[in-house]
């Protein structure tokens, strides 16, 4: 049963390599446990147990840890980098017919009111999200 416990760590490393979710790391430490148990001699139903209750054990210990340190808060980068500020709007939107355009950042996006509303040219607007190369503004 070595064997096994040692192909399970090694797939569980390799899921964890290729996914970058840590996810599968602790099925991996779970296996290492299992798989020390088997070379001490412990029967398939203790080493199971084991397996179960080190996943678990290191999942709650270590979890909390991990997400502090991996989800650090992404830099904003690009045209996120828009949304809450301003453009001024350069030609009248009324989401019904024709789009509307707007001059953010020194150049010129087509525009859509968040709320549906009617907004007139050189009307300082705020940008609150931008869907594909389209800003979604309120006045």
């Amino acid at each position: 049963m070595g064997a096994v416990w040692f192909i399970a760590i090694v797939v569980f490393g390799i899921i964890e390599a290729t996914t970058v979710q840590f996810v599968s790391i602790w099925f991996a430490g779970g296996a290492f446990f299992a798989f020390i148990a088997s070379l001490l001699g412990t029967n398939i139903t203790v080493q199971w147990i084991i397996f179960v209750i080190a996943t678990v054990a290191l999942l709650v210990l270590t979890r909390p840890f991990v997400k502090r340190f991996m989800k650090k808060d992404a830099a904003i980068t690009g045209t996120d980098l828009l949304i809450g500020k301003n453009a001024v709007m350069t030609r009248d939107t009324d989401n019904l017919g024709d789009q509307g355009e707007a001059k953010a950042d020194g150049k010129f996006w087509t525009v859509r009111s968040s709320n549906g509303e009617p907004i007139q040219k050189d009307t300082l607007v705020t940008i609150e999200k931008i869907e594909g190369v389209k800003l979604i503004v309120r006045k």
